[in-house]
């Protein structure tokens, strides 16, 4: 894959998926403008990436306020000339029972994760327009569908991004924007705090197929595979990268065999 010389918005991208994002972005030949609360050395990012500093720039900035995305996409466009891509990667969460969860925290986590996405597609849409092209993904999550427990202001603004996606990919299509999703469950993020717990990560790897967490690098590869050329024809779609959480789950085996009866019983009768 190649993304030379496209120009692209990064959110989130201090860390985690979002500098794995930035980093597959710049490696694949595209230039970066990084979005993120947490303010970041344009020389650092490009270090890290081994790329030139001229190819990255950074802007501090919030995606649950208009005016901090709108000066993220103005950046893009004035340093590079053009906006091709966008990854809204920007997303927070907060663990708490239902009965608890405050006024606070949730406007927090819809004002960041679901109107902050919302910001980011319509403002670089805007430009895409103009240009009669574009490439958007947006990262949502497994909690989108598969909802997890003490998560709900989390879990519903990730299922307001799965509509957000496919509302905006309807729309604009006739633009020539693109807009995908990328829906991984638990990765090794900083934010991913049981993937560092032994006991915890033991305990929530039961319930993965394959057995272990994902790492950033492999969400970034499926959000280069969705801006790139060769997903041309794809648009209001969202890869799932959970390593078969969403699957289903396991049912317990007796310890014997049973007869053919009781298994035809068990599974029940599909023959119909």
């Amino acid at each position: 894959m190649t993304l030379q010389g496209k120009n692209a918005l990064v959110t989130g991208a201090a860390n985690g998926i979002g500098r794995a994002i930035a980093e597959r972005f710049l490696a694949d030949g595209a230039n970066v403008v990084v979005l993120d609360i947490e303010h970041d050395d344009p020389t650092a990012v490009a270090a890290e990436a081994g790329v030139s500093p001229d190819r990255v720039d950074v802007v501090a900035g919030d995606v649950s306020r208009r005016d901090d995305v709108q000066a993220a996409v103005s950046r893009v466009v004035e340093r590079f000339g053009s906006l091709d891509l966008l990854a809204s990667n920007a997303g927070i969460g907060d663990a708490d029972p239902f009965l608890e969860i405050s006024d606070e925290s949730w406007h927090r986590i819809i004002a960041v994760n679901l109107t902050g996405a919302f910001y980011c597609i319509q403002e670089a849409a805007k430009v895409m327009a103009i240009q009669g092209k574009g490439a958007i993904v947006v990262t949502t999550s497994t909690n989108g569908f598969y909802v997890e427990k003490n998560l709900a202001a989390y879990n519903a603004s990730k299922g307001g991004v799965d509509a957000l996606i496919r509302s905006a990919a309807l729309d604009l299509a006739w633009h020539g924007i693109r807009v995908n999703g990328v829906a991984p469950s638990m990765v090794k993020t900083r934010a991913a705090f049981i993937t560092a717990d032994p006991e915890g990560s033991t305990e929530y790897l039961k319930r993965v197929p394959m057995g272990r967490f994902a790492d950033p690098p492999e969400i970034a590869a499926a959000v280069a595979f969705l801006v790139s050329d060769q997903s041309s024809y794809v648009t209001g779609q969202t890869i799932v990268l959970d390593g078969g959480l969403t699957l289903g789950i396991d049912m317990p085996m007796p310890a014997a065999p049973l007869p053919h009866s009781a298994r035809d019983a068990r599974v029940g009768d599909k023959s119909g």
